[in-house]
């Protein structure tokens, strides 16, 4: 009975242990950077699921359009796979219940996520630069302030607030089609685009440049059908330099010769309806062909049935370099794109649309 009137004392003295260790400033900012670089990787996943449920939605309203036992082709493990629409199109819609079963459960992490950071924040007193503080936690500021002042126990993080610094620009949509009023002058059809911004832009995810299949006109022969998506994310401190598009357009000749179709520029559309809203816009942009000066030069190429072609298309998005430039134009390309902005509104950037121009 003495041995266990002796150990009680002890183990109430180790359950009571030492009071917890404060952590340094430096620990809660790492901790702090650490639960936000997880939500902005849940934001990440988050859009990119998004983006292929849109893919999924287009291909299946598209599939829905055409006889079952037609051909199609699907990427699987990087082999394309030879089906028909019968078997494609009940798969596709599986795998775009699952993508918004995933989207459900994203929102729901993001949730918790920002939840676990305003606890964490509200737990060490973490104030951020440039953002207002709500009105219980000013009160609290206000009984405080002595108490705080004394101590000095406000944590105040200076992060580099990229988000406050940069407005994202995301612009989704797809080369459609090429139209020739009288059908085009060649065969096996291919287009390239480049994206061209200023020198403040930066490339956050997708491709600069990308080239389509050789395509040929089939039913309409005045269409020749590309459907090459184009997708990318782009960040910039100001709207200077705003993001164009320039494709250019090659072919065969009578001679099978590959030479130069034409060329045509875009700008992205602004985000229509406010900060995070997107509205999609079809764009017919004109293709032009650049001609020889002297009359030597345009009757060899008329014989050749080769065009001049320019070094550098992504002059195009400048004014002052093709100034004079002579061309004749034939055809258009159909272009469907649409954009979304976000962080704008903090940088006090206005589009000032409420409206789409669905006018070129």
């Amino acid at each position: 009975m003495a041995t266990q009137t002796a150990t009680v004392p002890a183990a109430a003295g180790s359950a009571s242990g030492k009071p917890k260790e404060k952590k340094s400033q430096e620990e809660i900012y790492a901790e702090f950077q650490q639960l936000r670089n997880q939500q902005r990787n849940l934001v990440n996943n988050l859009n990119t699921i998004e983006m292929d449920l849109k893919e999924h939605k287009t291909v299946i309203d598209t599939l829905k359009t055409v006889e079952s036992s037609r051909k199609c082709f699907r990427l699987i493990g990087g082999v394309l796979v030879e089906q028909t629409v019968e078997v494609v199109l009940p798969q596709l819609e599986q795998n775009k219940n699952q993508l918004e079963k995933l989207i459900e459960e994203g929102k729901e992490q993001i949730t918790k996520k920002g939840l676990e950071i305003n606890l964490f924040k509200d737990e060490n007193n973490i104030k951020v630069r440039g953002q207002e503080p709500t009105q219980s936690a000013a009160s609290e500021e206000k009984e405080n302030v002595s108490e705080e002042k004394s101590s000095g126990n406000r944590n105040v993080l200076l992060t580099s607030g990229e988000s406050e610094n940069f407005f994202h620009l995301t612009v989704t949509g797809q080369l459609e089609s090429a139209h020739f009023p009288m059908g085009p002058d060649g065969s096996g059809l291919f287009c390239r685009y480049d994206i061209v911004a200023g020198p403040d832009w930066e490339l956050v995810s997708g491709l600069r440049s990308a080239v389509t299949q050789s395509a040929r006109t089939e039913a309409d022969y005045r269409t020749v059908v590309f459907n090459m998506p184009i997708e990318f994310t782009m960040k910039s401190t100001n709207p200077y330099g705003w993001p164009q598009i320039v494709f250019s357009l090659y072919g065969a000749n009578l001679w099978n010769v590959e030479t130069n179709r034409g060329y045509a520029r875009v700008h992205c559309p602004l985000s229509g309806g406010g900060e995070g809203a997107s509205s999609e816009r079809t764009i017919r942009a004109p293709l032009f062909i650049p001609k020889y000066s002297n009359m030597c030069s345009a009757a060899m190429s008329w014989l050749s049935g080769v065009n001049p072609e320019m070094r550098d298309p992504k002059i195009l998005t400048d004014g002052s370099k093709h100034k004079g430039l002579a061309c004749e134009t034939y055809g258009e390309l159909v272009v469907r794109l649409q954009a979304i902005t976000r962080g704008s509104s903090r940088m006090a950037l206005d589009w000032g649309q409420t409206a789409v121009d669905e006018r070129f």
